[in-house]
């Protein structure tokens, strides 16, 4: 495998991925930076597994997604390092700022409370540099000790659903969608075993060469539509489980 090679690690990442770019980007260490995820390249100044979630979300419209006249190549993502809103923002703060009114949650019935939200811009391109679409989405994070879970909002999506994910419950009409992936991060010398190519041809991990350390980090997903809106959970090695995401999920929809 190749330094970086991303092409085998989530070959059909869910749409909650390209709205996570957002909250990596949220946690680099200068004020504001920029990433562009164009084949595949990646933004130097983060982790390198912080780095996976950021192409990963350039990977799932790669050569699958049809926005006006041509196919996504690349996704330009930007946030700032500073949150857009340190308190819990009104509906209509919202509204005025990103153009929607999303539901909203300060504090859910299983303790995870809000702590702040980060906006990100996000532009679709082709292969020779033009604009296909642009969006703009939210990103909640919610913590409860040491452990977080983001939810991201937007109005408009850049890609398409995921062929991968698996309708767990309808609510209200709603239909919600999970999806759980588990991706091993290897340093970039390393040789994989025989178990290793077992492991790769089972599914049971994704493979991506880079990291300074083997790791093993497991992500969790679930979205859905309410009012025009895409609402986007995600978590990282976090002990939630998917009914514990869903039952959070009918706090949102429910929520005035």
């Amino acid at each position: 495998m190749n330094n970086y090679n991303f092409k085998n690690a989530f070959p059909d990442t869910p749409l909650s991925f390209k709205n996570k770019v957002s909250d990596t980007l949220n946690n680099l260490p200068d004020k504001k930076e920029y990433c562009e995820m164009e084949n595949k390249t990646i933004c130097k100044k983060i982790s390198f597994k912080k780095r996976v979630i950021v192409t990963l979300a350039a990977t799932f419209v790669l050569g699958t997604t049809a926005l006006a006249a041509g196919k996504v190549f690349s996704i330009v993502g930007g946030s700032s390092n500073i949150p857009t809103y340190t308190s819990l923002p009104t509906i209509q703060q919202v509204k005025d700022d990103f153009g929607f009114s999303p539901k909203l949650v300060g504090k859910f019935n299983n303790g995870y409370t809000y702590d702040k939200a980060k906006a990100s811009k996000n532009e679709a391109l082709d292969e020779k540099g033009n604009s296909l679409g642009k969006s703009k989405s939210l990103g909640f994070i919610y913590k409860k000790g040491n452990d977080e879970v983001n939810l991201d909002m937007e109005n408009k999506m850049l890609g398409e659903k995921s062929k991968k994910e698996v309708l767990v419950d309808n609510y209200k009409d709603i239909d919600l969608y999970y999806e759980t992936c588990t991706t091993k991060f290897l340093p970039e010398d390393y040789e994989m075993t025989e178990q290793d190519k077992k492991d790769e041809a089972s599914g049971k991990y994704e493979f991506s060469v880079g990291s300074k350390k083997i790791e093993i980090s497991r992500f969790t997903f679930l979205n859905w539509e309410q009012d025009g809106i895409y609402y986007y959970f995600m978590t990282t090695d976090s002990d939630l489980t998917k009914d514990e995401l869903v039952k959070m999920a009918h706090e949102v929809i429910d929520a005035k």
